[in-house]
């Protein structure tokens, strides 16, 4: 129960951090499951300093949490499995405006993931670009970070070492 209680806190203070930006959603549902947190970003760049004639890049950022007690290798991988997901329903590759969507999943965790999860979520890739009208426009990619709430370590995939680097800043808050 302790791990629920201090991953509260953590989701008040990712909630607090991103309550500017982002919209929110507790108890989000996703499928068939029910992830504690989710947050969507939504930004439209018409800078004249980069477009012209009246065009605009949209980009977007879609990102849940979850609370597990112990993250082994099969859990990592339902995770990825909900990331791959997320890019088929959410990505909306054929807006001619789309120019990214980063996939994001935070997983707060009561301790350290085994050797095998912790490759796996090293391993973990997807990332998609799109050039032509009848495949898409834009790119995107699924960023993993794995939070140990024992001692703030994070695990990240390549693409989510950026998301981690700010996930550890909330969790130096909370720790602090």
């Amino acid at each position: 129960m302790e791990l629920y209680t201090r991953a509260a806190h953590y989701l008040d203070a990712f909630q607090a951090d991103m309550k500017r930006d982002f919209h929110l959603v507790c108890n989000a549902e996703y499928g068939d499951r029910r992830f504690p947190l989710f947050a969507s970003y939504f930004c439209e760049d018409t800078s004249t300093l980069i477009f012209k004639n009246g065009k605009s890049v949209c980009s977007y950022e879609f990102c849940y949490f979850d609370v597990c007690e112990q993250l082994d290798e099969a859990a990592v991988r339902d995770y990825c499995a909900v990331l791959d997901d997320m890019a088929a329903r959410y990505v909306p590759w054929s807006e001619p405006s789309h120019g990214f969507s980063m996939l994001s999943m935070v997983v707060l965790t009561a301790g350290a993931p085994d050797r095998a999860a912790q490759k796996a979520i090293k391993k973990y890739k997807n990332e998609q670009k799109r050039k032509r009208p009848e495949d898409g426009y834009g790119w995107c990619s699924g960023r993993l970070c794995v939070v140990n709430l024992s001692d703030g370590a994070c695990w990240s995939n390549a693409h989510g070492r950026a998301l981690a680097n700010r996930v550890r800043q909330t969790v130096g808050k909370v720790q602090g």
